[in-house]
């Protein structure tokens, strides 16, 4: 019997992968006869050696990778060792970053044998049991002439589940995915998923079938690869109102569901369903990409962001889930003046996470197919981000990823959110503005690169408190009450410390009203502008910020 090792290189260790598992349950259906399989996932950051010997160990005829913008180069370099290493092993690449570039994946990669097309749980199976030479969607060179193969997208949706005996046991506590729908409504210009053919539903069971057995699994994170979860309105208040009624029953308490949204197109009893979930239950991610409406039509798009900005801030009112937005940088029509102006505007809709990404030309995306509609300057190698377009200079955006670096520190990491709340009340600079002046100021400083948590503290202190309006003792005692809700080392960076004798009679006064817990650590401070002590006892986080819960009592230092 022949063996087939599926394989995948995850981003992270965390990260668990569903495709090389919708191989394994849908190959194994119908190939048990001939073949057996095995799923093998790595990460891009494993030792190569490593990987290989795994692959190896279990004498496979046949190996699959599946292929993204972070993995193709390791992916590539390890499957030449593998080819080299027995020339008899067929090796089979699949997945979006090969999908559309098949001729020069092909071409510059003799040793790999075919290209997978579309979806793998119908193209495997055929592969396997047939001609593989004449199934669609796979692509190959022979006698020097390259046979190049798209499947058409089907209406199917019926492949079996990938939650076999062998997931759970492989899966650990990784990030689990599920999907309740393929397909994405929109037709982004940057974005594949609108090549994904319409959107299609998996059955209602089937899904809360599968998020029960996630659930139970010991999975703290699940999240839906849905490219757009809400754009069936109906069945993403079922599959939500599923979750919040068995919430701490069937599903664990701690568990918590991820899903990307179209903010604009949430109706008002979707709202209140997600008002009504459980506080750190689901999380939700809306991109936004740019404000700017020529931006927005050039690249396929009709959101309405008033209504955007409207339904976030109502979400992060919400306070019990965590909201994450995106923006790119790079798109079509959009300048640096207009890009700074929408970040800013989406820095104070006042979610849990702005993203800001850079834009990359994908292989089979209408920006990497049209160049002449979509002219830009992107790297040749992965991940293909835009070095510069005919709107914005590639000095500029090498500013916004100096911004960027700074807005992931200060911002995204939640350990300074009083501090910034301080500054943009006090101080007439904008969001961009911070951020890049500070990154250009720990460049003047030679900081570069990682810096340890307490030395950038006292840097950012350094830096915020010689800005125009603020307040040196307040800038303190903010970045003091982050610090404590936000770290539980009970350590005090140099800059924030104050020499004070007060503090012992502080301590004494918090152990009267609140004695210690054995085994819990505890933090107390004076913050000496709002006279009052602060402590924290570092017994759990809040789910949805992340930060430990502060109290407080009146308090006068002589």
């Amino acid at each position: 019997m022949k063996k087939v090792a599926l394989c995948v290189l995850n981003s992270k260790y965390i990260h668990s992968s569903l495709a090389p598992w919708c191989l394994f349950t849908a190959a194994k259906e119908k190939c048990t006869d001939r073949y057996s399989f095995s799923v093998i996932e790595g990460t891009i950051n494993e030792d190569d050696d490593r990987v290989f010997e795994r692959i190896m160990k279990e004498k496979p005829s046949l190996v699959t990778f599946t292929c993204y913008i972070w993995n193709i180069k390791r992916t590539l370099s390890l499957c030449k060792r593998i080819k080299q290493a027995d020339s008899c092993i067929t090796l089979i690449l699949g997945g979006p970053e090969v999908a559309y570039n098949q001729r020069e994946i092909l071409e510059k990669n003799s040793f790999i044998d075919y290209v997978f097309s579309g979806e793998g749980e119908a193209i495997l199976p055929e592969f396997l049991r047939g001609e593989a030479e004449g199934v669609k969607g796979v692509s190959f060179i022979r006698d020097g002439k390259a046979h190049i193969s798209e499947r058409e997208e089907t209406e199917r949706i019926d492949y079996p589940s990938p939650y076999c005996e062998e997931y759970f046991e492989a899966l650990g506590n990784r990030i689990a995915y599920i999907e309740s729908s393929r397909g994405c409504p929109l037709s982004c210009a940057f974005c594949l998923s609108g090549r994904c053919g319409k959107v299609r539903f998996f059955p209602m069971e089937r899904v809360k079938k599968e998020i029960l057995s996630l659930s139970a699994c010991g999975a703290r994170t699940v999240k839906f690869v849905d490219r757009t979860f809400n754009c069936n309105l109906p069945r993403a208040k079922e599959i939500l109102s599923f979750i919040r009624d068995n919430y701490g029953k069937k599903i664990p308490d701690g568990v918590c569901f991820h899903f990307e949204i179209a903010a604009h197109i949430a109706d008002e009893e979707l709202m209140e369903i997600i008002k009504s979930m459980p506080s750190g239950s689901v999380q939700f991610e809306a991109g936004i990409q740019s404000f700017n409406p020529e931006t927005l039509k050039a690249v396929g798009r009709r959101d309405n962001t008033d209504k955007i900005c409207e339904n976030i801030k109502r979400l992060v009112s919400f306070g019990n889930c965590h909201i994450h937005i995106d923006l790119i940088a790079g798109l079509p029509e959009e300048d640096f003046s207009s890009f700074t102006e929408g970040f800013n505007r989406a820095y104070f809709l006042k979610s849990d996470m702005l993203q800001l990404g850079f834009l990359k030309i994908l292989h089979g995306s209408p920006m990497g197919e049209e160049r002449e509609i979509f002219p830009c300057e992107y790297s040749s190698e992965p991940p293909y981000e835009v070095i510069s377009t005919p709107w914005i200079s590639s000095d500029e955006l090498d500013c916004l990823r100096k911004a960027e670096n700074e807005l992931e520190r200060l911002s995204n990491s939640g350990r300074f959110t009083r501090t910034l709340d301080y500054i943009f009340e006090n101080v007439s600079m904008t969001p961009y503005e911070l951020f890049y002046s500070l990154a250009v100021y720990l460049d003047q400083r030679g900081e570069k690169g990682s810096i340890p948590l307490d030395k950038y503290t006292c840097l950012v202190y350094d830096y915020l408190s010689e800005l125009e309006g603020v307040d040196k003792r307040l800038l303190r005692d903010r970045m003091i009450y982050d610090r404590v809700a936000s770290n539980n080392s009970g350590v005090i960076p140099e800059r924030l410390k104050v020499a004070d004798g007060a503090l012992k009679k502080a301590c004494e006064r918090v152990r009267e009203i609140s004695p210690p817990e054995k085994g819990v650590n505890r933090t107390v401070a004076i913050l000496y502008t709002e006279k009052s002590i602060i402590w924290c006892d570092y017994k759990e986080r809040d789910r949805v910020s992340g930060r430990y819960k502060i109290e407080a009592v009146p308090f006068e230092a002589e």
